[in-house]
Parts: C-alpha cells; sequence; structure tokens
C-alpha cells in the first residue's frame, strides 16, 4: 500500500490530531494544526462551524502560519491554550500570539495579538467565524451594529448575492441567531469592524462573518512593526438545555446504519470530463480507457482568436471515438472578434456538439452583448447555448441579481465549481458537499425553467477570479496553482461520489467534471508526472476516481441515501429498469466504519476504510471494496 503524503497549513501530513474541548455545556474540536476551532456544539446542535484567524495577500490567496503552542491546559469542562501562528510567504512576514480559553459558564473568547515584521500588502488579516448552513439558513438573528443599533433579522434561505457594500449583515459588533426558542448564541467582536458573506456562493458550508468591509478599497499597505489585536467571544443567552454534552473524545466506533431503496428516485446528470490542459492528444491505451467511461461528453475551451483549428479538430475526433459529444466553452476575446474559420468548423462538426457555453474574456458572467454574437452565429447549428460564469457561483449570482446576466433566450445556465476557495484541509473540502445543492436551490429561483449545468467540477481554483496582481507567488519546483496531489487520491474519488450525489439530488442537467488525462484528470499520462517527488504517480497509472465513473457508466436512475450519521457515509444505489443493480458506498471520514447497509432482500455489514469508495453488487451479493490501494495518511 503507498502512503501519499500532502502538505496542508504548510506542515506536512499527517497533521495533528483534532483536539476535543468542552466549555461547560459546549463540546468543540481544536485543530492545533491551524489553531482553529471547530464544530462548536451544544449537544447534537452545531452553534458554530468554526472560528479561525486569517493572513490574506493581496490577491485573496491565503498565507499558510506555522504553530507553535506554549500553553495547554484542559479540564472536564473548562480550557486554555495558547500558541503563536508565523506567516511567511513572498514578501509576508507576519506573526501573532492566539489566546482561547473556553469556561465551564458556555463562554469561548479566542484573543489575536499579531505583528508584521515585513512591509507587504494585503487584504485581511484577522478573525473568521463560520455560523453552519443547516442550523442557520432561514433562522431567525441579531445584528449589533457599531453605532450601537439593534436590527432584527433572519439569515437569507437562498443564496445572497456577494455585492460588495451590500451584505445584509454588516458593520456588526455582535451577531446572535435562535438556537432553540429559549435560547440565542451571541458572537461579539472587537479590534475591528466586521460584515458577513454568504459562503455558499463558493460551495463552502458556511455563513462567514470577518473582519475589515470589503467596501473599503484594497489591498492595504502594512508596514513592518504594524500592530493588529482583535477578540471573538461566544456567549450563550437564555435557557441552556439540561441535556449533558456530547461525548467526543473517543473515537467514533459505533455502527452506522443506511437502507438502501428498491426503486429509483432520482436521475443522474450527465456526467463528462474536460480535455487534458496538457495538450497531448489521447494515446490508443488511453481512448479504450475511457471508453469504458460511457461519458456524455468532453469539455474543450476555444478561445475565439487565438484557437488552432487542428486542435478543434482533434477534440471531435477524440470525442467520437468515445461515442460522446463537445460541450464547446466558447470564450470571446475582451476587443474585437474574427473567428470565421473557427465557426465554420463548429457548425461542420455541430452533430458532434452537445451544448455551448457563452463565454468573454473579462466579464464575470455571460452579458447580453455576448450572448447575442453566440447566439448569433451558432444557432444554426441547433444545439442548446446557455449563460454563466466560468468562476464561480458567486459571480453568476452576483451578475443576474444586478441585471448584468445575459439571460434573454438562452437555453440553460451554468458554473463552475470547486471546494478549494477558502479552505484546504480534509474536513473543509468534504463539508462543501452539503452546500453544493444549495447552489443548485438559488439558481433555480432564477433560472424560470431552464436546465441548471456545472462545468467544471475541479478539486482546485483552475485561475483566481479576484486577484490584484498578475504575479505567481508559487517558485519553481512546486506544483501548479490549479493542480493538487490528492487527485490521485482516494479522498478525490470519496468526495467526488459525494459531489454527484448532491448534485444527483439537486437535479441537475450536466456536470463535468477534472480532465482526461495528466495530474489534474482520472489517470496519469504515458509519459508520467513532471514533477513525481510532489505528484507521485506512476506513467499511465489509473487514479481512484476513474473507478467510481467506471461504476457509474451505463446507468441513469439512481436514488441517493445517507447513513444514520448523514455526514459520515453516502451511498448511491444504482437501478437498470428499475431493478436494483449495485450500490456505491463513500466513506467521508478519515476512520475506519462499520456499516450496516439494510437492502431489500437482506442486510449486510460493511467495514468501509478511511475515505473508500466501495460497491455492493446486488446481483453477485458480494461486497467489492476499491481495486485502487492508495491511501492518505491524514486525519480529519
Amino acid at each position: 500500500m503507498r502512503s501519499l503524503n500532502f502538505t496542508i497549513y504548510g506542515q506536512p501530513e499527517p497533521p495533528p490530531k483534532l483536539v476535543p474541548l468542552q466549555a461547560g455545556p459546549l463540546t468543540l474540536l481544536y485543530d492545533p494544526g491551524s489553531g482553529m476551532v471547530r464544530r462548536i456544539k451544544l449537544g447534537e446542535r452545531e452553534v458554530l462551524r468554526g472560528i479561525y484567524a486569517a493572513v490574506r495577500d493581496r490577491d485573496w490567496g491565503t498565507v499558510p502560519g506555522v504553530i507553535q503552542e506554549t500553553k495547554r491546559e484542559i479540564g472536564t469542562n473548562s480550557f486554555l491554550i495558547e500558541f503563536t501562528s508565523a506567516h511567511r510567504q513572498a514578501e509576508i512576514n507576519f506573526m501573532w500570539h492566539g489566546r482561547i480559553r473556553g469556561s465551564a459558564l458556555g463562554e469561548i473568547r479566542y484573543e489575536f495579538d499579531g505583528a508584521a515584521h515585513s512591509d507587504f500588502l494585503r487584504n485581511r488579516i484577522g478573525f473568521c467565524v463560520l455560523h453552519p448552513i443547516s442550523e442557520c439558513a432561514g433562522a431567525r438573528a441579531r445584528q449589533t451594529r457599531i453605532d450601537g443599533r439593534t436590527v432584527d433579522c433572519r439569515f437569507p434561505d437562498l443564496i445572497e448575492p456577494q455585492i460588495f457594500g451590500q451584505s445584509s449583515f454588516r458593520q456588526l459588533r455582535a451577531v446572535a441567531h435562535e438556537v432553540s426558542p429559549e435560547l440565542w448564541a451571541e458572537v461579539s467582536f472587537s479590534g475591528d469592524t466586521f460584515e458577513m458573506e454568504d459562503q455558499r456562493n463558493w460551495t463552502d458550508a458556511s455563513f462567514k462573518t470577518y473582519c475589515t468591509p470589503l467596501s473599503l478599497p484594497f489591498p492595504v499597505p502594512v508596514k513592518t512593526g504594524d500592530h493588529i489585536q482583535q477578540t471573538v467571544e461566544l456567549r450563550l443567552q437564555g435557557t441552556i438545555p439540561s441535556t449533558p454534552a456530547v461525548e467526543i473524545s473517543s473515537p467514533r466506533t459505533s455502527e452506522l446504519s443506511l437502507t438502501i431503496p428498491d426503486v429509483p428516485r432520482a436521475q443522474l446528470p450527465d456526467l463528462g470530463l474536460g480535455v487534458a490542459s496538457h495538450g497531448e492528444p489521447l494515446s490508443e491505451t488511453e481512448l479504450a480507457r475511457l471508453q469504458r467511461l460511457k461519458l456524455s461528453h468532453l469539455r474543450a475551451d476555444v478561445r475565439l482568436g487565438c484557437q488552432h483549428q487542428a486542435q478543434l479538430a482533434q477534440w471531435f475526433n477524440e470525442a467520437a471515438q468515445l461515442q460522446s459529444k463537445l460541450e464547446i466553452a466558447l470564450i470571446l476575446p475582451a476587443g474585437n472578434v474574427e473567428a470565421e474559420d473557427t465557426v465554420k468548423l463548429l457548425h461542420q462538426n455541430a452533430a458532434g456538439l452537445v451544448r455551448v457555453l457563452a463565454l468573454r474574456e473579462g466579464e464575470a458572467a455571460t452579458s447580453s452583448a455576448t450572448l447575442l454574437w453566440v447566439r448569433t452565429r451558432m444557432d444554426p447549428c441547433g444545439v442548446p447555448i446557455g449563460a454563466g460564469s466560468d468562476c464561480n457561483f458567486c459571480e453568476l449570482n452576483r451578475e443576474q441579481t444586478l441585471g448584468r446576466l445575459g439571460s434573454d433566450k438562452v437555453d440553460f445556465l451554468f458554473w463552475s465549481m470547486n471546494p478549494q476557495v477558502h479552505a484546504f484541509d480534509h474536513m473543509s473540502i468534504l463539508e462543501t458537499l452539503e452546500a453544493q445543492a444549495a447552489t443548485a436551490q438559488s439558481a433555480r429561483a432564477f433560472a424560470r425553467g431552464r436546465d441548471l449545468v456545472v462545468s467544471p467540477a475541479t478539486l482546485k481554483q483552475r485561475f483566481n477570479p479576484v486577484a490584484t496582481s498578475t504575479e505567481s507567488t508559487s517558485t519553481s519546483g512546486d506544483l501548479p496553482p490549479q493542480v493538487d496531489a490528492r487527485q490521485l487520491s482516494r479522498f478525490a474519488a470519496a468526495w467526488t461520489l459525494g459531489s454527484i450525489a448532491a448534485f444527483t439530488e439537486a437535479g441537475l442537467r450536466s456536470v463535468t467534471y477534472y480532465e482526461t488525462t495528466g495530474w489534474r484528470g482520472v489517470m496519469e499520462q504515458t509519459s508520467g508526472s513532471p514533477l513525481p517527488d510532489k505528484f507521485p504517480s506512476a506513467p499511465g497509472e489509473i487514479f481512484p476516481v476513474f473507478d467510481v465513473f467506471e461504476k457509474l457508466a451505463g446507468f441513469r436512475q439512481c436514488a441517493v441515501t445517507r447513513s444514520s450519521r448523514s455526514e459520515d457515509v453516502i451511498a448511491l444505489s444504482l437501478f437498470s429498469l428499475g431493478k436494483l443493480k449495485r450500490t456505491l458506498f463513500a466513506n467521508l471520514t478519515g476512520e475506519v466504519v462499520q456499516l450496516r447497509a439494510n437492502c431489500p432482500t437482506e442486510s449486510k455489514t460493511l467495514a468501509l476504510e478511511p475515505f473508500a469508495t466501495t460497491e455492493l453488487d446486488h446481483d453477485k451479493q458480494m461486497n467489492f471494496t476499491n481495486r485502487y490501494s492508495i491511501s492518505i495518511s491524514a486525519e480529519v
């Protein structure tokens, strides 16, 4: 068995285990690798998703910190932890002291005291507080503004557009929400002005309250010696239930249960892959492997004015050999467009097109002018033409709210998605599965019955849509920022199966994932990894995520079910002509899970390895675990 080591929070894997803590009736987890406290709960109910401090550079990149703990005092219902966190990257050198105290009264106080040791530009330094979406979406809330006013309100149900200066939670000194009819949780802030954004715009499963309003100019110069102090406090107000705190100090060893349905309840989206960004054509071996996936389509980005006709012809040929079609992202230049040859080639191969995504360089989302240009020239092809964003749901949501989305005579809406805009650890990535369906729910509110398409869904951001500089912070020998070594791990396979299940429940028409080959694909190139020390794949290696698509190949009818701990195990059952054929399970934890699967005819107990995808073949009545033995040496 091969073990992969990754870097998270600037430290080598495996990261320190999360430390269970208790503050009176509240339980929580402390991450000694980042200084973050997360999953603050009252019994089984989550009160806060997390509290952490971030150093964000001028391009909104998160500069990781190296933690050195100086004090840890943990009692039965209280605690005190102190540490220093050093953030060094490029010109940035910033260090802060953290102090976290939890009292027996159910109060948590987090202090931040930092200083700059170099001159640099920053967009944000300080605290972020995360409220969970399942408990808070639509819940009653109360804001205390910096001028002393109190504003009664609710958390948004649908995703609130991210429009600078227009957050419904702004100028905050404190924010409280209703935990139960007689109990509220209040978070107060000091040291800066805070406001809240709906992080579901980027598929984060939280509402984030952060320091320094976006309405203020950025980036901001920081000088050597500049000092920053902030404090966040959590208090419960009202009648606290007498229910004892849930024990979290021991591993979760209890058996989970899950009931597999005997009839289909949904339909899988059309599933496709992106063409490889390395530009090399598919070999005969690669084509033969990809044919097993029975893909609906391949996505290809066609940049008008700089697209080579031979490459476009190659993509049409490869799609035809895979018995699929091309999904074209037609990207217009910012200036004048000269593309007669490309448009002619698209017309000639119209039978090989499944849809066209209308885009233009420099636009956050498809404008009416862009849509008109594409529709005027592509209507004769008779293929669906969509409007949307190549960035995140955030841009689609904002542009349609501002009336700048080209939505007239559009056949579908689209957006791209990745789980690592704000956080990069395993737990945060897996939490995004909860928010993916929320993007579809909000899009459907303004889609007017049109199909919804996600293209592409990738493990890392393909580009930074909010960068304020053109300089790259990566150095020679590092993986490109679009590449995550977890692409070749079973962690990626588990997250992908969870993502497909989430979008299936949301009723999406189509989802495009990853690429065909290479370190952003479902298998390695024949030539192997360009950086084998950082991306340790073998030449031609099939990644575990390939197996997920292969197990889904040829199926459309399905049903999604979750275990008795819904965030731990998800199952996708597949049917043919209404008959149950197989069920795929994903263990979304870093622990071995014992699962009792109640099938229509019998029950089975499965031992799911950490981050494993496992198959139950209902025809053979046998269990098959993922045949790929790649593991991740990491704790969630």
